[in-house]
């Protein structure tokens, strides 16, 4: 029993909510009513004049406007002032004035936002329907004044009152919508970092086993442990990055933050098997790392894994067959640098400047996230060399494309 009785309030909110002009008729045809049965009761006193037809013809026009107090406020209101001061014009016998005074207090509840001119209209209003009546005692009048007064006191306090609780929503939907748009943002940074992986992913897998395709090619007639040996090697790499490649498309797939921050993040330490797989397509490969990580070092280890990934791939495909290659990890106080070089053929200044390509333009700009500073040339002598110092304070700036 008490659920149904809880229940039946909100049923006829959502109802009033849903049909408010049906709800502005209903309220005006009642308080219609209490006025006719008002004129009834109503025994003339001196001159004062019997209630009549044109009486009610005046209750009637006071319903008929009082409908639109939310629709027209201030036009509803008039005219039934207008109305009213009819009433007292003509001097009928009549109780309180439950129009005027409801129609005060919508105007002022429903006016707009132009406080002054509500208040200059309800002002105005109220003394016309109090001007025709200077036969009335002065005491009357001021508790006619004060009843209006009140009304609109009401009204106001009503009026501010919601006016709060529109801003306080307003602003709690402009909150959900830039906590909705921040989430969309980190989204769409962390599924461009994945996708800067995996072009990393691809371009070093295919590097690693084109170049061993290739030896197992040469050697397959006249060293074939050599070429099987070749062949192991581009299964591992196909492997290796066919996993990575797998576990980060399904991160693409997923909508909701919290899995992409399950995202894959490799460390320097995970540069042994980029450097073993170098070594094994026939370019040695030595790693040297100085110093120890530091917890706020995560984000720039995986920054400085992808770059050193990135170069010894291009180790791969340009340097030569006959080419060696190092890197060099040193961990220091408020950086990590990285280096990456080779003593192939490697590229010119020339091919540097006009490369097209996604490899030195995404180490660069992985670099340029977190401020640093990177170099990338043909060393004097022969060979290639790549040079990244990436600080630890600050956080990525913006999303490399």
């Amino acid at each position: 029993m008490g659920d149904v009785t809880i229940a039946i309030p909100a049923r006829l909110r959502r109802w009033s909510a849903e049909h408010p002009f049906t709800v502005d008729v209903l309220i005006a045809l009642s308080v219609g009513a209490f006025s006719l049965l008002g004129l009834d009761g109503v025994e003339p006193q001196g001159s004062e004049r019997a209630p009549d037809l044109l009486a009610v013809a005046l209750v009637v026009g006071q319903t008929v406007s009082f409908v639109y107090r939310r629709r027209a406020p201030l036009p509803s209101l008039v005219a039934v002032a207008l109305f009213t001061a009819t009433f007292w014009v003509l001097d009928y016998a009549t109780t309180v004035d439950v129009f005027t005074l409801l129609a005060v207090y919508a105007a002022v509840l429903h006016g707009g936002p132009d406080r002054t001119r509500v208040w200059r209209v309800v002002g105005a209003v109220v003394a016309g329907v109090l001007s025709p009546s200077d036969d009335l005692p002065a005491a009357a009048v001021i508790g006619i004044a004060g009843l209006h007064l009140t009304a609109a006191i009401a009204g106001e306090v009503v009026y501010d009152r919601r006016s709060r609780l529109d801003e306080l929503e307003q602003r709690a939907v402009r909150a959900e919508s830039e906590r909705n748009l921040l989430a969309r943002e980190a989204i769409r940074e962390e599924r461009a970092r994945i996708a800067r992986d995996l072009h990393d992913v691809v371009a070093h897998g295919m590097s690693v086993m084109v170049v061993q395709a290739g030896a197992a090619e040469r050697v397959v007639a006249t060293d074939p442990d050599g070429a099987r040996k070749a062949l192991g090697h581009i299964q591992n790499a196909g492997r290796d990055a066919l996993t990575e490649m797998r576990r980060m498309l399904d991160l693409l797939r997923e909508e909701h933050p919290a899995a992409l921050d399950l995202a894959p993040q490799p460390t320097v330490d995970d540069l042994h098997n980029v450097v073993r797989q170098c070594t094994d397509s026939g370019i040695p490969t030595q790693l040297m790392i100085d110093g120890q990580p530091t917890a706020r070092s995560v984000g720039q280890e995986m920054a400085a894994y992808r770059i050193a990934q990135e170069a010894l791939t291009n180790v791969i495909k340009h340097a030569g067959d006959t080419a060696r290659a190092v890197v060099r990890v040193q961990y220091r106080a408020d950086d990590i640098r990285l280096e990456v070089t080779d003593d192939g053929v490697g590229a010119t200044e020339h091919d540097v400047s006009v490369a097209t390509g996604h490899g030195i333009v995404g180490m660069r700009e992985r670099v340029e996230l977190y401020g640093g500073r990177f170099r990338a040339g043909p060393r004097p002598g022969g060979g290639f060399r790549v040079a990244a110092t990436i600080p630890f304070d600050r956080e990525p700036s913006r999303v490399a494309r």
